[in-house]
Order: structure tokens, then C-alpha cells, then sequence
């Protein structure tokens, strides 16, 4: 046995939970499981004991236990002893540039999350920022450290290292005289407009002196980000630098790469200044240098599956299994704790694209799942996130069950102005109502116009969009109000059709069929008598198509369009929503 098996079985005596102290350990409860299974194995014994999905500790569970708590706790205090001699005396700042992910280095936010599990005595903080930035946060002082992309060289005041380097390419719309080509030598650049997306000039250094040498100066245009430049290239017939990704030219493609000869790799460097050394610095290059190195794989571009850091074993078989098809957009998925949980994979959104499967959840909570089944079902889903919308009290009834992998995040989504969340007591709902009855669809329209604008929760679901913290699972109590108007926010980010908004929203109702079905025969007297009171209940089980319009034309009411209103609310620039639709868009 060692130390680390110990402090293991010792939050697990605190949480007599495999899930909990798995979370609180940063593992996967079949690490964690395996840990105990060979302290068990070595001491010739069990030491839990589980009854009615309790665990408890024997006997010799309850031996170790004594023993080992002393042990483990003198440890710990030598432990922080010597890293309180050591400790950084401020954060380790380092930026991070937007070109690298999600899209050019997948993974990169897990791998830095590991470094820090395997230094926590260093405190690190990474910021995500234009390349241009974090290139001169780094030269100013603003950083310590910087991951930026480059063509083998910085500013004089940096210094750099490779972390990795890729052949430099021409991204090349149809209709450009390139098209055809596999290939072109740098000298087929005169004449030629090339954006260069987000890089500073004097890391663009090589690529002048190289057009310098074959006698002419580029047409380069430095500015757009590659998000930006994807569409521009397309606009305006003419081509962008990027890395060089080979593949076979499809017949649906619109832009396609063209090697560039002559030409410097693009890099992926990290960049620090010359007058400023770090033991940590050196701790982060070398660790990034062995994962990020010349084993790690590149994802392709425009919507095709990004591969990881490591490579998968390949299976021998003479069979080649193909991929199940989806399911139509909108089919709830088969629990059988709960109905109205489904995903927002494969709506028609901008360009003609789809929203990509798999990366988007909208349900119910998680506690309500219960069976074997329906947890190995949601545990397959691979989630890196649950945001909850509920309010304290809702959530307390009912605690999510959260994943392996998973983080649970709750923020209500709906608070009064006071910032009051609403918890649909007699008060709360006089003031969504103005004084006014509740009848009709009044409460649902007073709901949406509230979590229009300020609302913190929707922020943080657009903020773990952007990052890449998906796959995300965002619900409320019954996936329709809170989690509707959600999902029709994403979609409209996503450039879906209004009608494909509505569309996803009235799914609702169908999901939700036996709750309708409940309600209205609850209230069979009372709707023989007034048929209207059916559109009244029909609000409380499910949701009224009519709300769409509402959402919709109070956006662009207040706000003039729907990109003013993502702006505005979401910090969703031009350039920031087309990263955002190239992320989840297919």
C-alpha cells in the first residue's frame, strides 16, 4: 500500500460514497474502486460492506481507518510544509490564444487541467484571448507566459519554444484560381489578397523575408480572426493562411487547403520574456513539449470530428460496424424516469448546416433517473456539464444525480429584478403578473419577458458554449419554460429559422403528452364549462406555440435583431458567433 491508497480510502470512510469521493478526489469511480480493491486484496479482507446501496466498514475497515488517518495526516502536513517553501508568491498568468481551441488543440483546457492536479502548489491562471493579445500581454508584462501561433519567431524581448509545427497552407474557396491545386510555390502569392488571421507582424516575419527573397511583397491583410476569415474567403474570393489539414476534396466543399511551398511551418509556441525566468514556466514547457509534441493529432476543420491528444488502439476485425443513423431532431431520449429529455443535434441552423449531435442536452433532472438503465444511459452521454435552472428550494426536493466527468453548476433561471429566484409562491407570482389574474397564457409570457435580459444563468450556459465545456445538460423542473426558452436562445445564436425555433419548443407538448393528458382530466368540469381554461391548463403541462412569437419579437423589438440582442446580453460579437456556430455546426 502507499500514501496515496490511504488518503483514498479515507474520503471514502468520510463519504461512504463512491461517486462523492470519487468527484472530491478528481477520479472515475472505477479508479477509485480499483484503489480499494487492492488495499482489500493486500490485507487479505474486505473493508466496506454494502447493504440497501449503503456502505458501511467492517471490521478491519474500521482497523485501517485508525491506523491510517494519523499516518496520512502527518504526511499531509509535511506535504504542505514543503510546498508553502516553494509556493509562487502571486498566480503564474498565462494567455492562452483563441486560434488554438476548441479547434486546433482539442483537449488543450483537460491537459492543463491535469498539470495543475499534478502541481496544486502552483497556482496558475489562463486567460483566453486574440493571439495578438497574449503576444503582447506576455511583451508588456501582463502575462508571465503565453501559447500563441506563430511562423518560428517572436519580438526580440521573447523568447519561444515549439511546441509543435505544422505545414503552412493557403485555406482556398471554389471559384479561386487555386481551386484545382494540391500545391503552389510562394511566388504564385503575388498579386494575391491573403488574410492573415490575427497575427502580429513581426511574427509574420518569415513570411516576408521569404516573399522578399523570391522579389515581390505580399497583398496581406492582417486582421480577422480565422473565424471571420473563413466567411471572407468565401465573400470575397480570396484566401487566408492556415495550417495544412490533407484530405480529398469533397464535392459539397466549399473551401478546401492548398500546400504552400517554401513557406515556414506554423507553429504553436510558447512564448515568455527574455528577462523573466520561472521554475513553473519550465515545469509547463516541458510538460505541454511531451503532450502536445509530435504525437498529438490535429482535428480537422469545418465540422468534421476532432481526434484527440491520443491515439485509439485499432480493433481487428474483418467487419467494418457502421455508425447507428440519428434519430429525427427532437427525439426524446428513451428514459423511463422522465420524458422531454432530448438534444438539439441535427436542426437545420445556418448555411444550411446542422447543429452537431451530441454536444447539446436539454431535460429534467437528473435525480429523477433512478434505474440502472437510465443512469447507464445518461453516464454514456459523456457530460462535462449539468447547469441546473431550477431555484434552491426545486433543487432541493429533488438533488440531480451528476456523472462521472460531470460538474454541476446551479443558477436559477428566473429571478425577479430584485434578483429574488423565483420559487412560484403566491408573492413571487403576483409580481410576475402585475396584480393582473392568472389566466390564459399570461404567467408564461410574463416568465419569458423576465429571463430575456440579465439573466445569469443563460450566461453561463453561452460562456461553457463558447469555452467547449459540452457535452452540456441544462434543465429545469420539467424541461420546458426555463430549459425552453434556453434552447431557443442557442438555436437562435445557432442561425435556426424561427420556424425551427418553434419547432423544438412545441416538441414539449409531445413529450410531455401524459402530463397534458393528466391535467386536462383532472379538469374535465371545469373545461366543459369553459373550454378556454383547456389553452390555461395546457400552460401548466406543457407550453403555448404562441410564446415563441412573444420571445422572438421582444428580442428584436428591444434590441432591433437577434445579433444585437446576442451582443448585447451574451457578449456575442460578429466574430464570436461565427466561432460559435463553427463550433457546433456541421
Amino acid at each position: 500500500m502507499d500514501i496515496r491508497q490511504l488518503h483514498y480510502f479515507l474520503v471514502l470512510c468520510e463519504e461512504m460514497n463512491y461517486t462523492r469521493a470519487a468527484q472530491r478526489l478528481f477520479l472515475s469511480r472505477q479508479a477509485l474502486r480499483q484503489s480499494i480493491t487492492a488495499l482489500e486484496a493486500e490485507l487479505c479482507g474486505p473493508l466496506f460492506v454494502s447493504a440497501h446501496h449503503k456502505l458501511s466498514l467492517t471490521e478491519r475497515g474500521l482497523s485501517l481507518q485508525r491506523h491510517a488517518a494519523p499516518v496520512v495526516e502527518q504526511f499531509q502536513q509535511m506535504q504542505a510544509a514543503l510546498h508553502a517553501e516553494i509556493q509562487s508568491a502571486q498566480p503564474v498568468r498565462i494567455g492562452i490564444s483563441v486560434s488554438l481551441v476548441p479547434d486546433y488543440l482539442p483537449g488543450l483546457e483537460t491537459q492543463l487541467d491535469k498539470f495543475r492536479q499534478q502541481y496544486p502548489h502552483i497556482e496558475m491562471r489562463f486567460r483566453l484571448l486574440d493571439n495578438d493579445a497574449v503576444a503582447d500581454g506576455v511583451e508588456q508584462g501582463e502575462l508571465d507566459a503565453g501559447l500563441v501561433m506563430d511562423l518560428g519567431c517572436a519580438a526580440q524581448v521573447l523568447a519561444r519554444t515549439t511546441l509543435r509545427a505544422d505545414p503552412a497552407c493557403l485555406l482556398v474557396p471554389r471559384g479561386h484560381p487555386f481551386w484545382e491545386k494540391e500545391r503552389v510555390p510562394l511566388a504564385a502569392l503575388r498579386g494575391q489578397r491573403v488574410l492573415l488571421p490575427s497575427l502580429r507582424q513581426d511574427l509574420f516575419a518569415p513570411l516576408w523575408d521569404a516573399c522578399a527573397k523570391a522579389g515581390f511583397a505580399p497583398d496581406a491583410e492582417i486582421g480577422p480572426s480565422f473565424y471571420q476569415a473563413y466567411y471572407l474567403v468565401q465573400e470575397q474570393l480570396c484566401t487566408c493562411l492556415t495550417r495544412y489539414e490533407p484530405g480529398a476534396r469533397r464535392e459539397l466543399d466549399r473551401v478546401r487547403d492548398v500546400l504552400i511551398e517554401d513557406m515556414p511551418p506554423l507553429c504553436v509556441s510558447m512564448v515568455q520574456r527574455r528577462d523573466h525566468n520561472s521554475a513553473y514556466l519550465d515545469l509547463l514547457r516541458s510538460y505541454l513539449m511531451e503532450v502536445l509534441g509530435g504525437t498529438a493529432s490535429l482535428p480537422p476543420r469545418r465540422g468534421r470530428p476532432a481526434k484527440p491528444f491520443y491515439s485509439r488502439p485499432v480493433l481487428s476485425s474483418t467487419a467494418v460496424e457502421k455508425p447507428a443513423p440519428h434519430p429525427a431532431p427532437g427525439t426524446q431520449l428513451p428514459f423511463a424516469g422522465g420524458n422531454n429529455f432530448r438534444e438539439l443535434g441535427g436542426y437545420p441552423a445556418d448555411e444550411g448546416k446542422h447543429v452537431r449531435w451530441g454536444q447539446i442536452y436539454r431535460g429534467i433532472p437528473t435525480g429523477l433517473l433512478t434505474s440502472d438503465a437510465d443512469r447507464k444511459l445518461l453516464d454514456s452521454l459523456g457530460l462535462r456539464l449539468i447547469l441546473d435552472l431550477r431555484s434552491g428550494q426545486e433543487a432541493e426536493k429533488m438533488p440531480d444525480y451528476v456523472p462521472d466527468g460531470a460538474r454541476m453548476v446551479r443558477i436559477c433561471g428566473l429571478c425577479l429584478d430584485d434578483g429574488k429566484e423565483v420559487d412560484f409562491s403566491p408573492e413571487d407570482r403576483e409580481r410576475l403578473l402585475e396584480g393582473k389574474p392568472d389566466e390564459g397564457r399570461r404567467m408564461a409570457d410574463a416568465m419569458y419577458r423576465q429571463m430575456l435580459f440579465g439573466n445569469k444563468a443563460y450566461r453561463e450556459l453561452f460562456r461553457a458554449l463558447e469555452v467547449g465545456e459540452t457535452p452540456v445538460l441544462f434543465h429545469c423542473s420539467g424541461g420546458k419554460d426555463r430549459t425552453g426558452v434556453a434552447a431557443m436562445l442557442i438555436l437562435l445564436a445557432l442561425g435556426a429559422s424561427d420556424e425551427t425555433i418553434r419547432q423544438d419548443f412545441v416538441r414539449t407538448n409531445e413529450c410531455r403528452r401524459p402530463e397534458l393528458e393528466k391535467i386536462w382530466a383532472e379538469h374535465a368540469d371545469e373545461i366543459a364549462a369553459r373550454p378556454e381554461q383547456k389553452k390555461f391548463y395546457q400552460g401548466i403541462a406543457g407550453v403555448h406555440p404562441e410564446s415563441v412569437d412573444l420571445v422572438l419579437s421582444a428580442i428584436r423589438e428591444k434590441c432591433g435583431s437577434a445579433e444585437a440582442y446576442l451582443e448585447a446580453e451574451y457578449g456575442l460579437t460578429p466574430a464570436r458567433l461565427m466561432r460559435l456556430r463553427r463550433m457546433y455546426l456541421e
